[in-house]
This record gives structure tokens, C-alpha cells and sequence, in this order.
């Protein structure tokens, strides 16, 4: 069986290699082949007529037999590996050799390179070594950053729970903060604030929503033991909608079971938590967290205050309208190119039937010519991954330094908390948007490489001048902010 290593696309692949084989079988594409066959036949002949010492219609007679009986006649099984999805192997009959064989050969040695870097990248000793779960054979480029960011924005789903929560926020901790009982310093820079929060003034009032959707009102102390009861529950919903938002192509158990470990591993890395903080923390840190802020904006409207809340919204829309730009470029990354890359990749194997067609009206040195561009653009496509994972390796590790700065408390301490969580969102955003723009470049070095690096240097400077204007573009909407707004 010949294997072809899929990217993000193996449902697809193995949709182009049905349709191929079900076309090459048809009675219609034996038509095609011998109405072809007949116009080749006709020009060779008038050809040899005028030339005969050219033997140009023997060439081209031969060049229809070998085309024909290696090309088309074999049939092969072809299976589609899943490298990012983990699903079963894709297993497709009666696919002509000459597409097989290729597309299996230039996938195999594009897989082999991935994977050899990759392997490299993960054992080397020190801050160097990038996690498996990071890694760009199974979760794509920058997924560490992807994965900060997502989690980053998780909010507590349950309405009702997090009403319950925002108004505990407000009734409680924040008075708590004010007397002093709460000490707001080591709030501010705490790794996990929920349990501080769980010794709230007992003379002091919140409302608490019952089972059947009816709200009552009690004390601080008691409120928060119903919060923290039915916080678990909220963290497994939020911990099962991040598995399969970051991990789209598992089956929903596989996604599950990794998440976790894909969590720990890119706060791990971007020395945000320690090791002892695991995934169902995190999550927790970030969504009481963006409670915190919520509470901040809310309290405004249920005081009557225009002013906090016009102050608010302009402060929201302001770091919108900034991050709205990186995120653009970020998709570049996450979605854009491995999209073209795949589609690029698809459309080559499904022109295989067209190409054969146009094979048999050429001879001799043009049919090899024809037959060798075919396969460079088949090399060209399986070159994109080993440098993918190249560009995923230096920029995780750039960022591991760069979120750990954002992390820092200005103590040594580095955490996700209220004081470092805004700058650890921003900067995680902005480096997906730099590799975003620099991923841009890999199908022009990819291509410059094919070509024995003759156009390398342009390859680089050009995507150096995308980055140049990227950085010009997102500058101008951080500067300008939210003018409507103040």
C-alpha cells in the first residue's frame, strides 16, 4: 500500500482519490483517452510525413505506451494517514500508479523531514525543548499561543452561575478589598485567587439562584460554598468546549483526553503556572478572572454611573480595535495557509486524469519535461511542512520568552494573575500575528528551495517587507484607539 500523509485534510484526500479512481474506471475517460489518442495519432502522422529521419511518429507512439501501461494501466491501494486528527487510515482502491507513486514518494520524504525536526526539537536539553503537544505535526503553528488565547476568554457558561458569581464579586470581595480583610496586593498578584476569596464578611449579603431558576439572598460565606460546589461542573463544561475548538479533527473522546495535557503543557512552557498547576486550575484562573472584569464594567450600569461605563466600553473598544488587527494576521496562521496548502495539494492530485490526457499529445523529451513539473509542484507542497515546522519551533520559542516577560510580577514571580493577565492575552495575539505575516514566505522559500535557492534571499526579503507594513498597519490602530469613544 502506498502512503500519503495528511495534514488537517484527510477526509478531503481520500474524497480526490475516490473521485479519481471511480474517473479513471469510467467508460467516459476511456473515450476521452482514445478521442485524444486520435488527435495525437493525426498530428504524429502529418509530423512524420514531412520528417520521417525525426522518427517523430515512433516517438510518439512509444511515448503512448509507456504513458499508458505505467501511467494508467496499474492500479494501487493508496492510505491516507492522518497525521494531526489521529483517525483511522483512509484506504482507497484502485488508484492508478502514476498518481500514487508520486504523491506517495513526495509525501513520505516531506513526513520524514517533519518528523526528524521534530523529534530533534523535543529532546533537546533546556529551555530549547518544545513539548510534543506543541509541536507542528500534531496541533499546527503557534498552538501554545493559540491555546493561551482561547483560554483566556473562557467564560463561565451557566448564566445563573455566573450572575451568582459576578454579584458575589461585587457584594463581597470587593468590600473585602476595601476594609482590608482581602489584602489587595496579594490579590492583585495571586496565581489562583478563588480560594482567597472563600473567607468573605459573613454579615455582608448576595444573591444565590436556586435549583429551579428562582433567586433568594444570602450570606457572603454561604453564597460562596454554592459557588464553589458548582464550580466543577462549570469547569468541565468550559474544558470540553475548548477540546474540540482546539482540536477540531478528533473525535470528541481523543479531544478530551489531550486537552489537559495540551493546557499544562503551553502554560508550562511560557513559564505562566508551575507544574503543580494543572489544566482544570487554569481554566478556572482565567474564567474568574474575566469575572473580575465583568463585575468591574457592570458595577457602573447597576450604580448609575454613565461615566465608569462610557470609560468601560471605550477601554473595550479601544483594545478591540488593536487586537482586531493582530487577530487578522493570526489567522494567517491558524487558518489561511494550511488551507491553501491543502487545497493547492488536493487540486494537483485531481488534475492527474487531465494531466494524462495532455500527456498523450506530447513525446519524447516533453512528456518528461511535463511529468518532472507535475512532480516538482507534488515536492513543492511537501516541502511546506518541515519548514512549517521549523518557523513553529523558533517562534514558540521567542514567545516562551516573551510571555514569560509578561508574566513577571516584578518580584521574579511569574503567574497568571489580575496584574500580568491583559499583557499575557496582548503579546500572546501579537506573536501569532508576526508568525502569521512570516508564514506567508514559506511557500516562496519552499519554492526558491526547489529551485536550488536561486531566489532565496528575494523569498525572505519579501516576506521581511510584509512584516514591515503588518507592523506599520497595526501600530497606526493601536495609536488611534477608540476616538468615537474618547
Amino acid at each position: 500500500m502506498w502512503e500519503i500523509y495528511a495534514y488537517h485534510n484527510t477526509e478531503s484526500l481520500a474524497g480526490i482519490f475516490n473521485a479519481i479512481a471511480a474517473i479513471v474506471a469510467s467508460g467516459t475517460y476511456l473515450s476521452a483517452i482514445a478521442a485524444v489518442a486520435f488527435c495525437g495519432f493525426v498530428a504524429a502522422l502529418i509530423a512524420y510525413a514531412f520528417a520521417p529521419d525525426k522518427l517523430q511518429g515512433w516517438k510518439w507512439l512509444a511515448t503512448v505506451l509507456l504513458v499508458f501501461s505505467i501511467l494508467i494501466v496499474p492500479r494501487v491501494t493508496v492510505g491516507i494517514v492522518d497525521k494531526t486528527g489521529g483517525s483511522a487510515v483512509k484506504v482507497v482502491a484502485n488508484v492508478p500508479f502514476g498518481v500514487a507513486m508520486p504523491g506517495s514518494i513526495t509525501s513520505t520524504i516531506g513526513h520524514t523531514l517533519t518528523g526528524l525536526f521534530e523529534t530533534a526539537f523535543q529532546v533537546i536539553p533546556g529551555p530549547g525543548a518544545l513539548p510534543l503537544e506543541l509541536s507542528y505535526q500534531q496541533n499546527g503553528l503557534m498552538f501554545g499561543n493559540r491555546l493561551i488565547r482561547e483560554t483566556g476568554n473562557v467564560v463561565f457558561p451557566d448564566p445563573g452561575f455566573r450572575t451568582d458569581l459576578i454579584n458575589f464579586i461585587h457584594n463581597c470581595t470587593m468590600y473585602d478589598l476595601i476594609d482590608g480583610s482581602l489584602d489587595p496586593a496579594t490579590f492583585s498578584a495571586s496565581d489562583d485567587v478563588w480560594p482567597l476569596m472563600a473567607s468573605p464578611n459573613p454579615a455582608r449579603f448576595s444573591t444565590l439562584t436556586a435549583a429551579g431558576g428562582s433567586v433568594g439572598v444570602d450570606t457572603c460565606p454561604n453564597v460562596y460554598q454554592s459557588l464553589n460546589g458548582r464550580l466543577p461542573a462549570q469547569i468541565t463544561r468550559i474544558q470540553g468546549r475548548l477540546a474540540f475548538q482546539l482540536n477540531p479533527t478528533l473525535p470528541g473522546a481523543a479531544a478530551a483526553a489531550v486537552i489537559a495535557g495540551q493546557i499544562q503543557q503551553a502554560y508550562l512552557k511560557n513559564s505562566i503556572a508551575t507544574a503543580a498547576a494543572t489544566a482544570a486550575d487554569l481554566i478556572r484562573q482565567n474564567a474568574v478572572l474575566n469575572a473580575i472584569e465583568d463585575t468591574s464594567k457592570i458595577v457602573g450600569q447597576k450604580v448609575n454611573d454613565p461615566a465608569a461605563m462610557v470609560l468601560a466600553v471605550g477601554r473595550a473598544q479601544a483594545v478591540a480595535q488593536q487586537n482586531a488587527t493582530w487577530l487578522n494576521y493570526g489567522k494567517v496562521a491558524e487558518q489561511a495557509l494550511p488551507v491553501f496548502r491543502n487545497v493547492v495539494e488536493a487540486v494537483t492530485y485531481a488534475m492527474f486524469p487531465l494531466f494524462v490526457l495532455l500527456l498523450l499529445l506530447t513525446s519524447g523529451r516533453e512528456t518528461m519535461l511535463a511529468f518532472k513539473g507535475y512532480a516538482a509542484v507534488l515536492i513543492w507542497i511537501q516541502l511546506w511542512p518541515p519548514l512549517y515546522a521549523i518557523l513553529n519551533y523558533m517562534a514558540s520559542i521567542y514567545a516562551a520568552y516573551d510571555l514569560a516577560a509578561a508574566a513577571d510580577l516584578g518580584t521574579g514571580t511569574k503567574a497568571l494573575a489580575l496584574q500580568t493577565a491583559s499583557t499575557i492575552y496582548s503579546r500572546a495575539i501579537s506573536g501569532e500575528a508576526v508568525v502569521g505575516y512570516l508564514a506567508i514566505s514559506i511557500p516562496f522559500i519552499a519554492w526558491a528551495a526547489l529551485k536550488r535557492m536561486e531566489n532565496f534571499g528575494t523569498a525572505l526579503v519579501g516576506g521581511l517587507s510584509g512584516l514591515q507594513a503588518m507592523i506599520s498597519g497595526g501600530t497606526s490602530a493601536a495609536t488611534v484607539g477608540n476616538v468615537s469613544m474618547g
